[in-house]
């Protein structure tokens, strides 16, 4: 299942994923504070549901989520991974 991941709010601490029907999936999220890690927050009963939530970064919170769905994400306004 591919994952369109779009940024939302200030740019660089959130984003929404949704698949390419259009279902909600979560959001990913950065923290305020230097550092720290990046957070899925899956939406409930999501494919996500029960996903791993903490990652050093962007990328590997994006890979963790390919692994999991078995597709790809697209970074809107950003590159295929």
């Amino acid at each position: 299942m591919d994952v369109i991941v779009n940024p939302i709010g200030v740019a660089g601490i959130e984003w929404s994923l949704y698949d390419r029907l259009g279902r909600h999936l979560g959001l990913i999220r950065k923290s305020q504070w230097p550092n720290e890690p990046f957070t899925i927050v899956p939406e409930r009963g999501s494919r996500l549901d029960g996903i791993e939530i903490l990652y050093p970064s962007l990328d590997s919170a994006l890979a963790a989520i390919e692994a999991r769905l078995g597709g790809t994400c697209e970074l809107v306004g950003g590159s295929m991974r």
